[in-house]
């Protein structure tokens, strides 16, 4: 067996609290113990970190180009300038929407279709509707179809403006870049609730300690927010499509258009997530790092220990362990596996 995998087995028997078969005489050395966590101790992450970006670099060139693309897209696109006459006219038609749509929609449409509904459900019997529900119903589909009208009547408007800019301009690059957060906010506030409901059914639901509990916790948000992020970007790729429509574009333009801002979107997500990621792997490896330390430290100052054959060691039970002999332990499996 090589110097690592002689201890990697030691601290598995300590992890799940029962002892691996072994050859006859095997036995782990000091040496060898104090060689397995001393690699630990030496990994140097923000070296690691380095490496690995230029690795990425190195080897998907294209890759890269795009997502330093995407970034200066993301931070320095602004759009084109407006004429005044363009400006002024996307001024007029904008407040025209918004008049139709506090006034028309929101006092009158709305309103009626709210009573209406609220008199067909007082009229609306168990199991039967007679022929005062009838009439109620159809004022509510009358209601309806007025709302949906005044509605169409609101996004002709508000496009016929967007219409004189254009989704180049810097109207419909703002446009856009609200979208975008307001999708952002939406993927956050997903993971927050699933979180809660995680933390909500698992309280009292496992025997662990503190610290295990909050490093299960955190691995579950950075899953949450992964899961929620990637949704939300689904969802903005659908908003911006119907943007791109409502400002009137050609299919080439509003086909450029879609694609540099998928890009930039894209960007934007890998760079968060694998910032989020590396943030989380990093202060990882640090408490890792505290572990082996201290676990080395605790070795220098008991005696060594001989392992026989079938002997069970005398070491702590799966329930008894502490956060850091269990990272530990599955670190140091992890470096065995990754020949670390």
């Amino acid at each position: 067996a090589s110097a690592s995998s002689l201890p990697l087995r030691l601290f598995a028997e300590t992890m799940m609290g029962t002892e691996i078969r072994r050859a006859p005489n095997a036995h782990y050395r000091r040496e060898e113990k104090s060689e397995a966590l001393q690699k630990w101790i030496d990994i140097d992450v923000p070296a690691i970190a380095v490496s690995a970006v230029k690795g990425f670099v190195q080897h998907r060139p294209v890759l890269a180009s795009f997502w330093i693309l995407g970034l200066l897209i993301a931070a320095f696109a602004g759009g084109l300038p407006v004429d005044a006459t363009s400006e002024e006219a996307y001024s007029h038609l904008l407040q025209q929407a918004e008049l139709i749509d506090s006034r028309d929609l929101g006092q009158r449409a709305e309103v009626e279709l709210a009573k209406a509904e609220a008199v067909y459900y007082q009229r609306k019997g168990w199991f039967g509707c007679d022929k005062w529900c009838q009439k109620a119903w159809d004022k509510v589909q009358m209601a309806r179809a007025e709302v949906k009208r005044v509605q169409d009547h609101r996004d002709w408007v508000l496009s016929e403006g967007r219409r004189e800019v254009g989704i180049w301009s810097s109207y419909g690059v703002k446009d856009i870049r609200r979208s975008f957060w307001s999708a952002w906010q939406s993927g956050k506030d997903f993971a927050s609730r699933m979180t809660f409901y995680n933390v909500l059914f698992s309280v009292g639901a496992r025997d662990e300690s503190l610290y295990i509990m909050i490093f299960r916790l955190i691995m579950q948000y950075v899953v949450n927010l992964t899961m929620g992020l990637i949704g939300a970007f689904g969802f903005f790729m659908y908003n911006m499509y119907c943007l791109i429509v409502s400002y009137g574009a050609s299919f080439f333009s509003g086909l450029a258009f879609f694609l540099l801002a998928t890009v930039a979107g894209l960007s934007m997500l890998s760079t968060y997530l694998c910032s989020l990621y590396a943030v989380v792997a990093g202060g990882g490896a640090m408490l890792i790092q505290q572990a082996a330390k201290h676990a080395a430290l605790e070795m220098s100052k008991q005696a060594p220990r001989r392992l026989r054959y079938n002997s069970t060691p005398n070491l702590p039970s799966h329930n008894s362990l502490e956060f850091k002999d269990v990272v530990l332990c599955r670190l140091l499996w992890i470096g065995r596996v990754l020949d670390i």
